[in-house]
């Protein structure tokens, strides 16, 4: 119950964030509220430069909201030199407007430091002419100014990543770095904030340190330590020594990071302290230790999953150049590889074409074989066939109708002509009808060989969709996150599972795969759902369940990143005669790559026949699409299975679909398959491609269409059992059905097809019903 009303709230809070102006308003409030903190942030006591760095970095169209926010904080945090912070403000807006339409200076990065840098530093000569231009002074205005051209560098950077499609853990370090100083900049408002002289800005930059060297290990120590100890070493003169304290802390943070939480927190409460001691103040080093206790208590009592994302953020950087140049060269290899197994598979079938043209045999070598073997020893020979060469010709062509009508020929078939002067016409007879049979023995042979050939060659060009296909499939694959592979290995070895080889792998998207190949075939012991959250804290991502195939002493197992849609399924199946065996079979599984795959087959009639040719069809599909395989390639190699498998035909159609759980796109793929319904923001679509089943030709092809679904959105898909008697009936009952579950169309689909099936002729039902949830 308490699940359902979580659900319910979050898809309430998506529905009203879906509203453009909603959106557009909260993102106004968030640029307003930070600008009130930013402004708040104080450096050497006083300066307050942030609020002019983030007013010259946000994007143009959050500027009033900015300035609004940034205006107020200065008059709440600094009255006292408000209306020149305020003045500088103005300026950087009067400057951004005035510019606005110079599209080319304006995406510059550096465009938000100068701006910033010349206001600020022209109110601040205007102070210290008051003042004399007192060197101190000056120095400091120039100090304030290029403080808020570095800040807004780094605010320009961080709203550019931000606003930007690609995920946080395909940064690279400079842009963490960024984003970290950002961070720390929006913390330094809170570092005024203090009670009984405890600053709650370090009790936050404490812990962010903390969570960053734990699960960023020694790079998250150090980036999180240099940029905290910098921004807070500034706010006071006296905490000159934050600096080397958080950065040595953060690094050795950093080192114990595996010992645990505990190895941690002391690591950097230990540093802190002996760097604290630089201060002659005891009452800071005191206040330094009490806030660093504070901050590891609340970082020891949060949940352990709470910063697992933060592992894959300041992984090691990848030599990109060496990993690119090989990926490079590996497709370039499979690539070739590709289509040079295409040219065999051509080549194959020419030299047979030429072969036939050559050596074919016909029926006059029938005759002329049977001549041979009979006439060499008769003394008629010479007249015969050289005298009467034609007349002979003729009386033997004469037999071939009958030869192909009746298989064989006896000795008053011949013409009287031949008769008369032939005194050998039972022999003739009987090597004509041994050599006829030769004939046709060798022509079957050649036909089934000819078959053969045909399969083969297609396995070479099946073989080159493969290696076409794994070429793809790389030139998606943006980079390979070593470091999680090894995370991940360590925890699979946790499990008493053995790993021969892990993969973690991010898509131009930035969406990582993890693929694992074990010894271990017990589907028991892998599909533990503690595993799956071990192997999603290594990868510091959300994981989808695992898609696990099986081959001899090897188990794949493979899964995504939880997708943004879920499915509700429903299946159904009526046995003919309400036997034992069913032509039909189906399956739908989840791929590992975020996709879900549904799969029927229904083989040629009904009982045990078609129950095999069915199950073999689509476990096949099943095993080769789990494995990797694209879905033409499958059917070729069912295909083959299918016309191999035995003397007899063999047929079974195959109807697949595939939904990309990501972005809904769904393709439809059909072998000699019926029609399959999508419901659609309420309206049906009928896809019935036109196509052979898989067993018949050596040449077979899937008929494709597809679709975009979205939430609630339907698909149905069926045997040829259902549709026997129409398939109007069909479209409507699904276009009618509004409340009911997937379970309860599929069942309904069979019933109401059972109902009408009134011809007394029963077949094999199957329905299969997918809707899409919110995940």
């Amino acid at each position: 119950m308490k699940s359902g009303r979580t659900a319910a709230a979050r898809g309430f809070f998506v529905d009203t964030m879906s509203s453009k102006t909603v959106r557009s308003f909260a993102i106004q409030a968030v640029y307003f509220f930070a600008g009130i903190l930013v402004s708040g942030g104080a450096v050497f006591g006083s300066y307050a430069p942030f609020g002019a760095s983030m007013t010259a970095a946000v994007p143009f169209k959050n500027l009033l909201s900015s300035i609004a926010g940034v205006s107020l904080g200065y008059i709440l945090f600094t009255p006292g030199g408000s209306f020149r912070y305020v003045a500088t403000i103005l300026a950087i807006g009067a400057i951004r407007w005035t510019l606005s339409d110079l599209k080319k200076i304006n995406a510059s990065r550096f465009f938000s430091p100068v701006v910033a840098f010349i206001p600020m530093l022209a109110t601040g000569l205007v102070l210290a002419a008051v003042g004399d231009f007192a060197g101190s002074l000056v120095a400091m205005c120039i100090i304030e100014a290029l403080l808020a051209a570095v800040g807004g560098y780094f605010f320009n950077r961080s709203i550019a990543l931000s606003a930007g499609t690609r995920g946080i853990t395909t940064f690279n370090q400079q842009e963490i770095a960024c984003i970290v100083m950002t961070a720390c900049i929006l913390l330094l408002a809170f570092s005024g904030i203090s009670v009984a002289g405890i600053s709650l800005g370090r009790v936050l930059a404490v812990l962010a340190i903390l969570f960053c060297a734990r699960y960023g290990a020694v790079a998250g120590g150090c980036i999180s330590g240099v940029a905290t100890g910098v921004i807070f070493s500034m706010a006071d003169n006296s905490l000159s020594f934050v600096a080397g304290s958080y950065a040595f802390g953060g690094l050795m943070a950093g080192l114990f990071a595996p010992t645990g939480k505990i190895g941690t927190i002391l690591a950097f409460l230990a540093c802190n302290t002996v760097m604290a001691f630089q201060s002659e103040s005891t009452s800071l080093i005191l206040t330094s230790v009490y806030e660093t206790l504070i901050a590891s208590f609340i970082f020891f009592v949060l949940p352990k999953d709470l910063g697992n994302q933060l592992s894959s953020v300041f992984s090691p950087p990848v030599d990109k150049a060496r990993a690119e140049g090989l990926r490079r060269s590996v497709i370039m290899r499979l690539d070739f590889a590709a289509k040079a197994l295409s040219d065999v598979s051509a080549a194959v079938d020419n030299v047979a074409k030429k072969m036939k043209e050559i050596f074919s045999s016909d029926v006059s070598s029938i005759y002329a074989k049977a001549t041979e073997e009979t006439c060499s020893h008769c003394g008629l020979r010479v007249y015969c066939w050289e005298k009467q060469r034609e007349a002979s010709l003729n009386d033997f062509n004469s037999l071939t109708e009958l030869l192909r009508k009746k298989g064989s020929i006896e000795e008053k078939d011949f013409s009287a002509r031949f008769a008369k002067k032939c005194c050998k016409a039972k022999e003739m007879a009987a090597a004509i009808n041994k050599n006829y049979d030769a004939y046709t023995a060798c022509l079957s042979a050649e036909r089934r060989v000819g078959e053969i050939r045909s399969v083969v060659a297609g396995q070479f060009s099946g073989l080159s969709e493969i290696l076409e296909e794994m070429v793809e499939e790389f030139e998606n694959y943006e980079r390979f996150d070593m470091a999680a592979a090894e995370r991940v290995s360590t925890a699979v070895k946790l499990f008493g599972i053995t790993p021969i080889d892990v993969s973690c792998r991010i898509d131009r998207f930035g969406r990582m795969t993890v693929e694992i190949e074990t010894v271990d075939t017990n589907r028991n012991h892998i599909k533990k759902p503690q595993l799956l959250k071990e192997i999603s804290k290594a990868c510091g991502r959300r994981l989808d369940t695992p898609c696990l195939s099986l081959a001899p002493n090897r188990c794949r197992m493979q899964m995504s990143e939880r997708p943004c849609f879920d499915t509700q399924i429903g299946s159904a199946q009526h046995i003919s005669g309400n036997g034992q065996l069913c032509g039909d079979s189906y399956n739908y599984f989840n791929d590992g790559m975020g996709r879900l795959v549904a799969v029927i087959s229904d083989g040629m009639g009904t009982g045990g026949r078609a129950a095999v040719d069915g199950s073999m069809a689509e476990s096949i599909m099943t095993r080769l699409t789990k494995a990797g395989l694209g879905f033409d390639c499958a059917l070729r190699v069912v295909n083959s299975a299918l016309m191999v498998k035995s003397g007899d035909e063999s047929l079974a159609t195959l109807d697949v679909a595939c939904i990309d759980l990501f972005t809904g796109h769904t393709e439809i793929m059909k072998a000699g398959a019926p029609l399959s319904i999508i419901k659609k923001n309420g309206k049906t679509y009928r896809c019935n491609g036109a196509s052979l089943p898989a067993g018949i030709l050596t040449d077979i092809r899937f008929s494709h269409d597809s679709a975009k679904l979205g939430l609630n959105d339907w698909l149905c898909m069926v045997s040829d059992g259902a549709v026997a008697t129409g398939d109007v009936w069909l479209e409507s009952l699904i276009q009618d059905w509004k409340e009911g579950s997937a379970q309860e169309l599929a069942k309904a689909i069979v019933t109401e097809a059972r109902n009408r099936r009134t011809d007394g002729y029963d077949d094999d039902i199957t329905a299969v019903a997918i809707r899409l949830m919110r995940n």
